[in-house]
C-alpha cells in the first residue's frame, strides 16, 4: 500500500456537489496507470429490536446506484479504468471494510464543510475513515456550487450612507458595526466607498467634511457572480480591503478581503 497508487478508493455519496473528489481520483489514477473503485453505500435503518431492515427499498436503491454510479464515471472518468462497488450498511464502516477487502492503496473521499449537527453526523464518516483506515486517506473539500461565487460570502443589505451625510456619522456606523468602509449610495446606486483610510486622512474634520468630499469615487464593482478567485485577484492587484456588489445597477452587498480569505481558507 505505497505510492504509486493502483487501487483507489472513492466513495460517492450524490450529493449535488460538483465531485470533486472523483475528480482527484481520476487525476490520481491516470498518473499512475490506476483503477478508480467507486463506491455507493445505501445506510440502513436499524430497528429497535436492533435488527437491520433489509426491505426491497434498499434492493432498488442499490440497482438504482449502479445506474447512478455509470452515469458519473462516464462524466468524470474518461479513459480512466473503474470498478464499481455498492453495499448496504453503516457508511463508515462499510467504507473501511471495502478498504481492507479490496486492497486499496488510497482512499479519496469528500468532506463538504458542513457546520454544526451536520458536521456532527456526517463529518464523522470521513474522520473515522481518517482514523482507522489502513492506507492514506486524502480528503478533498467540495463546495456547492454557490461558495465559488461572491455572492455566497458578500454581507448583504450592507450599512450605507449617502454622499451628503457627515464623515463623523460615517465612523460612527463604521465604529458600530466594526467594519472598515461604508458604500456611498444615491438613489439606489452605489456612486464611492469610504474607507477607514479615507477617515484618517480627515482626522479633525469628520464633522465638517461630507461622504462626496472623501469617497473614493473611481470604483471597481463586481456582481453576484463573479468567482472568489476574480474577487481575490482584483483585492489583491488593486490593494483594496472591500468591493461593492452590484446586480442591475443596484447595490446588493459588499464583499471584503476576510470574506474571500475565508471562502479560500474554509474548513469542515
Amino acid at each position: 500500500m505505497a505510492f504509486p497508487f493502483r487501487k483507489i478508493l472513492c466513495p460517492v455519496d450524490f450529493n449535488d456537489s460538483p465531485n470533486v473528489a472523483l475528480d482527484t481520483a481520476g487525476a490520481l489514477a491516470r498518473q499512475n496507470d490506476g483503477t478508480v473503485i467507486l463506491l455507493h453505500v445505501v445506510p440502513t435503518i436499524v430497528a429497535p429490536t436492533g435488527i437491520p431492515v433489509y426491505a426491497d427499498l434498499y434492493r432498488s436503491q442499490e440497482s438504482a446506484a449502479l445506474t447512478r454510479l455509470q452515469e458519473i464515471a462516464q462524466g468524470h472518468l474518461p479513459g480512466v479504468k473503474y470498478e464499481f462497488l455498492t453495499h448496504m450498511g453503516d457508511p463508515a464502516t462499510t467504507i473501511l471494510k471495502t478498504v481492507r477487502n479490496s486492497a486499496a492503496d488510497l482512499v479519496v473521499m469528500a468532506t463538504h464543510g458542513r457546520r454544526g449537527l451536520s458536521r456532527l453526523f456526517l463529518g464523522s464518516v470521513a474522520e473515522a475513515v481518517v482514523r482507522e483506515a489502513r492506507c492514506p486517506v486524502l480528503t478533498v473539500r467540495e463546495m456547492h456550487p454557490q461558495e465559488y461565487l461572491a455572492g455566497w460570502w458578500m454581507t448583504r443589505n450592507p450599512v450605507t450612507a449617502t454622499p451628503e451625510e457627515k464623515l463623523s456619522s460615517i465612523n460612527a456606523k463604521m465604529l458600530e458595526g466594526g467594519f472598515r468602509c461604508v458604500p456611498i449610495v444615491k438613489e439606489g446606486t452605489v456612486v464611492g466607498i469610504v474607507t477607514d483610510r479615507d477617515l484618517r486622512l480627515h482626522t479633525g474634520f469628520l464633522d465638517q467634511t461630507e461622504a462626496f468630499k472623501a469617497m473614493s469615487e473611481a470604483l471597481i464593482t463586481i456582481t453576484p457572480s463573479t468567482s472568489i478567485r476574480e474577487t481575490a485577484r482584483l483585492l489583491r492587484e488593486r490593494k483594496i480591503g472591500a468591493l461593492p456588489v452590484v446586480e442591475d445597477g443596484k447595490l446588493v452587498g459588499v464583499i471584503t478581503t476576510t470574506d474571500v480569505l475565508g471562502a479560500l481558507t474554509a474548513e469542515d
